[in-house]
């Protein structure tokens, strides 16, 4: 048949896996969007009275939830709840970032942002939140005891 599969030894510390993979999170969502950007001919934050910072804190943000959630799956049975509960965290969260932070730095009405800004549609808030749920499931799959 094929070869046997290998598990790796979850390390000393859990924080050090969950730290790594979210760094791995953190890159492919900037890859991702960098894609998603070339096929699409459009930017991830289409307003340019946005400033330069609004992107990467909505990533930051997203890399938070995810870290938090890595930390949460190891112990459990199924990763089902926590990738899916990672993915709505992380669409919510970067909607509920990227509406404050335009809002401070606009002065316009955070809703306004939301809808008529476009980015409750948006593919790149979209692909960071399946990231997020894939990344949930592979460290669970790769570090859960047989």
């Amino acid at each position: 048949m094929g070869a046997p599969v290998t598990r790796l030894p979850p390390p000393a510390d859990s924080r050090v896996l969950a730290l790594l993979a979210t760094i791995t999170y953190g890159a492919a969502v900037i890859a991702s969007w960098g894609f998603i950007s070339l096929a699409l001919d459009a930017n991830p934050i289409a307003q340019r009275d946005a400033g330069p910072l609004l992107g990467p804190v909505m990533v930051l943000a997203a890399c938070i939830i995810t870290f938090v959630a890595i930390l949460r799956v190891r112990p459990r049975p199924s990763p089902l709840a926590p990738a899916l509960g990672a993915a709505a965290s992380v669409y919510i969260g970067m909607l509920l970032v990227g509406a404050m932070g335009y809002t401070l730095v606009t002065a316009q009405l955070p809703w306004a942002v939301l809808f008529v800004g476009g980015y409750v549609t948006s593919p790149f808030i979209a692909a960071a939140a399946l990231l997020s749920a894939l990344d949930v499931v592979v460290v669970w799959a790769v570090t859960r005891r047989p």
